[in-house]
């Protein structure tokens, strides 16, 4: 799902880019430029070859050339693969070792004692903090920067200090750059052309970015239960918090702690309580329907098969 859902939003980037060169090559065609100056190499027809590297390189933003760099740099790549092979192992190991225990220990956060699912929130916090930190340092540092190396792509803008962010809307600019441009491009500035406002645009924005979560986790796990997409549309109210807080307070360091709060110490290790149990639920179901199973073929008393 998590390819997928690339290669579709790498496809609706390239068809709504090629529309707007087809429609700026004809506005110039017809002296109609806007006295602003084209260049000649964003205006060209795309080819096979243009749409293959692109579906390779780290970024979900067609545009027919980027930034290329010289050479590939080959220690390097392979250095960075061994870091990445270390984080991964890592990752697998915190998992194992802390998350999979305390997660087996605990019910079901909201049907069971509500200190309890505190106690288990607040002791997944770290692991999964860990696990999380792990898995951004391995795919947005090590392995987009690996990609780009292989394919020599300059534009290598893949996150931003979010973990300084004064609001979660700062957070949410910040730490995933291919999808931040990506919204912006395709969702946020054609709705602003529309006539929207910018709260409304913001909310559908949000909104697609829900959608595409919950797929993400929902689909593999079998079970539509909203939680991935409720945890992002959360992200609004905590939006006009952080900056009424900051605004108010004159203080960077109230949003960044209400970020770290929300999205690290409560919100994923909650999503992965929810998550798990109505995992777990779902399979015990299937198992009592499916119930013993039974054979057909009928048999006397002593055992033997009946002719």
């Amino acid at each position: 799902m998590f390819l997928a859902s690339i290669m579709w939003m790498k496809l609706v980037s390239y068809a709504h880019t090629n529309y707007d060169i087809r429609v700026l090559s004809k506005s110039t065609e017809k002296g109609a430029a806007y006295g602003n100056y084209v260049d000649p190499e964003n205006m060209k027809d795309p080819t096979i070859k243009s749409l293959l590297y692109f579906m390779l390189a780290p970024t979900l933003c067609y545009q027919p050339t980027y930034p290329r760099t010289t050479c590939i740099r080959k220690g390097w790549v392979i250095r960075q693969l061994v870091k990445c092979l270390i984080f991964t192992g890592l990752m697998g190991f915190i998992i194992e070792q802390y998350i999979n225990p305390i997660v087996k220990n605990s019910k079901h956060p909201l049907k069971g004692n509500f200190l309890n699912a505190i106690e288990r929130v607040l002791k997944l916090s770290v692991p999964t903090l860990y696990v999380w930190l792990c898995m951004f340092y391995c795919f947005f540092h090590l392995w987009l920067n690996i990609l780009s190396e292989l394919l020599r792509f300059g534009d290598r803008e893949f996150y931003k200090d979010w973990w300084n962010a004064k609001t979660v809307e700062e957070y949410w600019r910040m730490w995933n750059m291919p999808v931040h441009k990506w919204i912006i491009r395709h969702i946020y500035f054609p709705c602003i052309r529309k006539g929207l406002s910018r709260g409304v645009a913001i909310l559908i924005s949000f909104l697609v970015s829900a959608v595409f979560h919950e797929i993400c986790v929902a689909v593999p796990c079998h079970i539509f239960k909203f939680w991935a997409f409720f945890g992002i549309m959360f992200q609004i109210p905590l939006v006009f918090l952080t900056r009424y807080l900051q605004d108010k307070f004159q203080n960077i360091m109230v949003g960044n702690m209400i970020f770290w709060f929300f999205f690290s110490i409560v919100g994923q290790p909650m999503c992965v309580l929810l998550y798990y149990h109505d995992v777990m639920n779902r399979q015990a179901q299937f198992g009592k329907m499916q119930g013993p199973i039974r054979s057909s073929t009928p048999t006397t008393t002593d055992g033997t098969i009946e002719a």
